[in-house]
């Protein structure tokens, strides 16, 4: 018998600066080096580190329905779980961060009450963490990208994700990701990213961990941002293997509202 509670993990975590090593100096009397001129590959990364800082920079405060279906087994036994609520990326007080939280309102058709969480678990910054661990300025020094010789069959330019050489010895870099590998797909026209996944091999922890993101143009006030569309992930977790869909839709401004109450007369001193 297995509990909700021990199916999930969480396997985001927040990247912190990379300190760049010093730069030699050529010497007065060596003749300088013309720069070796950016492969194809580096090149559209360059479009996507852009993209995901003006992203970061520029996405107002959200909300948006989020609907999650979850079917886990283990050996014959298997159990499904369906939740809908509400994602909400808020940009906090200073205007410089971004904080994600998620809220299950139906779980099994059944409403859930405030603060009671249950279903479904949702990890934190999945929304925004997600390309911010390859293609922020702190993240891409982890990893290597290769562009495949062609194009998908719908048109997309794709980058395949490895580790890279250095990764040990960057201490910025996130730990517990040896092996790692992923793909991402673009649309060559806006370099957005239309397709984001990433394996964790099952002899790095006690679990094997998949997960992919679909992003799609999505229409807030006045301008238009790529935001996740549908997420997939799963994992195996001391046997019991847990497939989860989430599907994003209704992104909105977030508003908030208060209400002033009047003063009562037992409120007034004398």
């Amino acid at each position: 018998m297995f509990t909700w509670s021990r199916l999930f993990v969480m396997l985001y975590a927040c990247l912190l600066c990379v300190q760049l090593p010093a730069q030699t100096l050529p010497s007065p009397s060596s003749p300088v080096q013309p720069a070796a001129p950016k492969s194809a590959a580096d090149q559209l990364v360059d479009h996507l580190v852009r993209n995901y800082a003006a992203l970061y920079a520029t996405l107002p405060s959200i909300t948006a329905h989020e609907k999650v279906e979850t079917h886990a087994t283990r050996g014959i036994l298997w159990q499904n779980s369906t939740g809908e609520g509400t994602m909400r990326v808020l940009r906090t007080a200073s205007g410089d961060d971004l904080k994600e939280t998620h809220e299950m309102t139906v779980v099994n058709g059944k409403p859930v009450a405030p603060g009671d969480q249950k279903g479904p678990s949702q990890p934190t910054d999945a929304f925004i963490g997600v390309q911010g661990m390859f293609f922020s300025h702190t993240g891409r020094p982890c990893y290597i990208f290769t562009l495949a010789p062609q194009p998908t069959k719908e048109g997309l330019l794709e980058l395949h994700i490895a580790l890279s050489p250095e990764y040990a010895s960057l201490p910025r870099c996130m730990s517990g990701l040896k092996d790692l590998t992923g793909i991402v797909r673009v649309d060559p026209a806006t370099h957005q990213v239309t397709h984001l996944e990433r394996t964790i091999p099952n002899q790095v922890a006690p679990l094997t961990f998949f997960a992919s993101t679909d992003y799609a143009p999505a229409r807030i006030g006045d301008k238009t941002f790529w935001l996740p569309a549908v997420s997939v992930s799963s994992v195996v977790i001391n046997k019991v293997k847990v497939h989860t869909i989430i599907h994003y839709s209704d992104y909105h401004l977030y508003t908030s509202t208060s209400t002033i109450l009047p003063v009562t007369p037992e409120q007034v001193l004398p």
